[in-house]
């Protein structure tokens, strides 16, 4: 398996603190049978602002560590970029780092409020040559509410990476309700286990392949691994998201079968 969305790098963010935890963590996911990782540590402006030579040069650092352990795990550069105005700018001036330097870049939104330059900014991305993957959107509040806000980015040319700890309701039912949503809808392509520990936030990709397989199939689900494979050699994903339609009650869809 391949893990998209990692807070692996030791002292990069609020992940790690050392190599040796970061390690640690490394052993973990190999024990669940992830293969490749990539770190995304967080990019907030102010706070967390690795650029790619940074971020090559700490990965390059854990890879020779887990080497030295006998660890097999391939990690990969990468980030987790917060939604801003000017990212078109910071992507433009090389500040933020794409997922495995292909043209699929992590974006993170707000979790409450989403701010009215979504579209834009992932418009300017695209217009850039880059596709934004928007990092666990069943953990948005707007998502929640109203799941075709990603039907519309995700018919625009985005995609969309789900959390696995989400389908296991380790963020709540209400996430874990959308994140089915989501799933059943064909709205999100990718799944990450969004680590930053082996404590509450650790490795559960294995968990979330296998319940994405009671979801919808095994066959559907293995799509998800498929297009991992597919960020990380830099191709094209494909998609083929649909509305959601919300459960209606019984004189809802009575008038919806007499008017259509």
């Amino acid at each position: 398996m391949i893990d998209l969305h990692t807070h692996i790098l030791p002292k990069a963010d609020d992940g790690p603190d050392d190599l040796a935890e970061a390690v640690e963590i490394a052993k973990e996911s190999e024990r669940q049978g992830v293969k490749k990782i990539i770190a995304t540590p967080h990019y907030v402006e102010g706070e967390y602002q690795f650029g790619p030579d940074e971020i090559k040069k700490r990965v390059v650092a854990l890879q020779e560590e887990l080497a030295r352990a006998g660890v097999e795990l391939e990690v990969l550069v990468g980030s987790e970029v917060y939604l801003t105005a000017d990212l078109g700018k910071k992507v433009r001036d090389g500040l933020v780092t794409p997922l495995n330097g292909s043209r699929y870049l992590l974006v993170e939104f707000p979790m409450r409020k989403l701010p009215s330059f979504v579209d834009e900014v992932l418009y300017d991305l695209q217009v850039l040559g880059f596709t934004p993957v928007i990092a666990h959107p069943e953990r948005y509040h707007d998502v929640m509410e109203d799941p075709n806000l990603l039907y519309r980015w995700v018919k625009d040319g985005a995609l969309a990476q789900l959390n696995a700890g989400s389908l296991l309701g380790k963020f709540g039912s209400r996430v874990q309700e959308t994140a089915e949503i989501l799933v059943e809808h064909d709205l999100v392509q990718l799944l990450g286990s969004d680590l930053h520990s082996n404590g509450y936030r650790c490795q559960c990709l294995q968990g979330g392949m296998a319940k994405l397989c009671e979801l919808i199939g095994v066959s559907r689900a293995e799509r998800y691994q498929a297009n991992a494979e597919l960020v990380v050699a830099d191709e094209e994903v494909v998609v083929e998201p649909k509305r959601y339609e919300k459960e209606q009650g019984f004189w809802g869809r009575l008038k919806k079968a007499v008017y259509g």
